[in-house]
This record gives C-alpha cells, structure tokens and sequence, in this order.
C-alpha cells in the first residue's frame, strides 16, 4: 500500500486516532500537519516511539493558505482533513486537485461543504482524482448499514437508523472552529425522511421513540437527512421506507439553549454566531452526563423467499471520536488497496464494500452485533 497520507488535523481528537489506526497496517507513512507545528511535531515523535518506526513526520499548514497546502502535498497521495476548515474547503480540494492528490474529509456533512465539493466535481473527474466526502460515523456509516442489510434480503423495503451519542465535553479540547460547525449544522438541520416511497419532511410531533438499551435508555429521535442517502431508494427500487433520527444532547441543551439558537439565527443570521457558539458549548459542558459512548441501531426489513424477515445491526463504542475514526480508516484501507480508489466524488457509505468495511471497524474495536434468521 504505497504513498504518503497526509492527516490535516492530525493532532486533533480524530486526527489522532486515525493516525494510530493507520500505522498499525504495514507500510503507511504518514504526515501529521496543522497550524500548530509544535503539536504536531510532539504527535509525529510520541508516534514514532510508541510503533517503534520513522514513518511519522510533521508540518505546519494552514487551510487559509492555498499555496503553502500545495506545497505540502507534492509527495502525498491522499489528504485526509480531519481539521475544523470548512470555510476553507475550497482552498484544500482545489490545492488537492492541482497537485494531482486525492481527497478525504471527516467533517460533518455541511450544504456549504458540499456545494463547493460537486461544484468541481467536472474538474475531479477529468483529473481522474478520487475525492471523499463526509467520512466518519455521522455522516459516513448510515448509508453504508442501510447497503449491509440489503445484501442479507432478496429485496429490502423499510430501513430506520437510529443514532445517540453522549460526550465528555469538559475534559476535550475545542477549537472554536469546532464548535461552530456543530451551531452550523443546528442551523441546516433538514428533517427529510423517505416514507411511501418519497422523501418528505417529517413534522418534529412525529418523532420517534427509540430504545438503545443500558447507558442511553429510551431517548426522543428527531428525523436528520443525510445527503449519502439521497440516491438508496434509486439502488433499491423496493425501499419504502428510510430514515436517520438522531437523540438530543441532554434536556437543557434540546429544550432550551438548541431552540433558542434556531431562534436567535432566524432573527440574527450569523451576526451573533460566536454568542450562539458559546451558549451551545457551555450546555454541553455543563448538562452533558456519563455513561458517555455512541451507538448507531439500524432496523430493517425485506423479503427473503417471498416471506418478510427482520434484520437488526448495531454498532457501538465508548468513544465517540472512536466510532468516527474507524469507518474513516476502514475506507481508507480500501481506497490505498485500490477496490474503492475510483475517479469522481464520493460519499464514504456510498463508496465501501460493505462487508469488508463492517470487518473492518469491528476488527479495529467497535463493538458490532447484527441479528438476522432467514428460516
């Protein structure tokens, strides 16, 4: 598996696990690159200590700074930005493009985001480039599940994800970018939902109660679109039925401070996005309680012989960043094998063999359990 992996944010919460993740598969070098060149230098040398190898090295980069990220990316093959640099997304995927170099993020799923990624979409395909888009657990895994579970039917008619995930956030470290791309995603939040056969928004009187067992208990899910859905009920005519529906936070920060931003951003826009921001954060920090950890339930059902059978898959770790990075290495691992390195713009969940991918993550920790009887 040849060739440099650049880790933009190598030194963040994700980054560095995905970093750890990759050095454990033989022949990968990687570059740990940021704009605090003493963090991610001090990062490159712990690494290179603890597998016992030079294969870890350093830079300064800055998203803001095109020309300084195409330098950087002259010998690399994939980038793969972990950073909180949305607003710079244009500069990185167009440094990637001009220096030949493949492209992955693990951001949330953001309509700016994307915008700007299917806008060079020509140019990515007549570079023969492969970019990756909304890696990780959520987005990055729902479709990838929904996809799993058909191959299990003859055909498959109804699929439901069902997600919560609870964090530490008081001992974790924040860039601000950070926290406002949770507020941004507050604020594009679509509540689409595909039911008989169409997608629709779904009225938040209509969320569901969903079940995730010891720790999370029975928690309201509020319907979330994710845009690697989109194009399921294409692959799979017979589908009915799907959704995402995502648990709260906690109940100050979904009853009280979330209304609230929504509120103060249909008013305001961004003019008061840092005070937006620093509400949301210190809600979390200070109402979020343990257990912490994520899980991701997926419910379905098709057609095997004729006869409706059930089909359950449930992913969990205590981790959340964990559950973030793992999906984001397994296709990694796909795309530096060759089978997922394919020219144009991509979803993660819709460009992973399934099979291979839930190995995968399970081999690397998470905690996978899928229950399904054809007889």
């Amino acid at each position: 598996m040849p060739g440099k992996i650049l880790i933009l944010g190598g030194y963040g919460n994700t980054g560095i696990l995905i970093a750890r993740l990759l050095l454990k598969e033989d022949d990968i070098e990687l570059l740990i690159a940021g704009r605090n060149y003493d963090r991610a230098k001090d990062l490159a040398a712990k690494l290179n200590a603890e597998f016992q190898t030079n294969r870890v090295i350093a830079a300064r980069i800055d998203a803001s700074d095109k020309e300084k990220i195409k330098k950087a990316l002259q010998d690399i093959r994939i980038i793969v930005v972990a950073s909180s640099t949305i607003d710079y997304t244009k500069n990185v995927a167009e440094a990637a493009l001009e220096t030949e170099t493949d492209y992955m993020d693990i951001q949330l799923s953001s309509p700016f985001k994307l915008d700007i990624l299917s806008a060079l979409r020509k140019e990515i395909v007549n570079r023969e480039r492969c970019f990756i888009t909304d890696g990780g657990y959520h987005p990055g895994v729902p479709a990838a599940m929904v996809r799993h579970a058909a191959s299990y039917f003859d055909t498959i008619e109804k699929a439901n994800i069902n997600a919560a995930f609870k964090m530490n956030w008081k001992d974790l470290k924040f860039s601000k970018s950070t926290v406002d791309e949770f507020v941004n995603e507050l604020i594009d939040y679509n509540p689409l939902v595909f039911k008989n056969s169409k997608w629709i928004p779904l009225n938040m009187k209509e969320a569901p109660k969903h079940d995730f067992g010891p720790g999370f208990g029975e928690r309201y899910c509020v319907p979330m679109f994710m845009e690697e859905l989109h194009t399921l009920p294409d692959t799979n005519p017979s589908l009915q039925e799907m959704g995402f529906y995502i648990a709260g936070f906690n109940r100050v920060t979904d009853y009280i401070i979330t209304p609230a931003v929504f509120m103060m951003a249909k008013l305001f826009g961004n003019r008061f996005k840092n005070q937006m921001s620093n509400l949301f954060y210190w809600s979390l920090k200070s109402f979020t309680k343990p257990p912490y950890g994520a899980v991701l339930e997926l419910e379905a059902t098709g057609k095997v012989e004729g006869e409706n059978k059930p089909f359950y898959m449930r992913l969990y770790h205590e981790d959340p960043y964990f559950l973030t990075a793992a999906p984001a290495v397994a296709c990694l691992l796909q795309y530096l094998k060759g089978t997922a390195r394919k020219t144009g713009l991509w979803f993660q969940a819709n460009l992973v063999e399934p099979k291979q991918f839930f190995e995968d993550i399970e081999r690397f920790g998470v905690i996978t359990n899928i229950e399904f009887n054809p007889e």
